[in-house]
């Protein structure tokens, strides 16, 4: 008997500082240390079953209003839902909300960069093959990849003319540069 009584003592003593550094953990975590919004939602649900197991435990609300408040600025329109609901929604429906609009935002950012690598081979198009209108602008702005200064304009037209290339041997394999050699 005195054997557990030890062991008891033993852990009581370790408890304290225990409950006060998951405290700690609890109250500091953030999503932006996860990679997504599950591991994020499982930290925290982990933390507040291990101050439970120490005596500590952690109430629905006070779990659902740290997921809340260590929310990134993309989540601030579901972090405003979650928390204008009343009563708050249980954990696993917060958990639910929030997994659901981080699907939406990875969509939406899918959708932005299939448009964004459509608009660059669009445009890198363009500098392949300028139109004579951009050709003849010799105004200090950028034509065939190089800056134009008004003092050295001679210099890109014959780059421009080779694409690219000041030597004459043309450095470019599109259409444009070989009809310029043959002129």
């Amino acid at each position: 008997m005195e054997m557990w009584a030890r062991l008891r003592d033993i852990f009581q003593d370790y408890q304290h500082p225990r409950v006060v550094t998951l405290e700690q953990d609890f109250s500091t975590t953030r999503m932006e240390d996860f990679p997504n919004a599950s591991a994020y939602c499982q930290r925290l649900k982990m933390l507040s079953d291990q101050l439970k197991n120490v005596g500590a435990p952690v109430s629905n609300q006070r779990l659902v209003l740290q997921l809340v408040s260590g929310l990134t600025d993309a989540y601030k329109g579901v972090a405003t839902l979650i928390r204008q609901s009343n009563p708050l929604p249980p954990f696993y429906q917060a958990r639910s909300m929030l997994t659901l609009e981080e699907a939406g935002l990875i969509k939406m950012a899918a959708t932005r960069s299939n448009t964004a690598m459509v608009a660059t081979q669009s445009k890198n198009f363009d500098e392949l093959f300028p139109s004579s209108e951009n050709s003849s602008h010799n105004r200090g702005g950028k034509k065939g990849g190089h800056w134009n200064h008004p003092n050295t304009s001679n210099r890109n037209n014959n780059r421009s003319a080779s694409g690219g290339r000041s030597d004459g041997k043309g450095g470019c394999s599109g259409r444009g540069s070989n009809q310029q050699h043959q002129q």
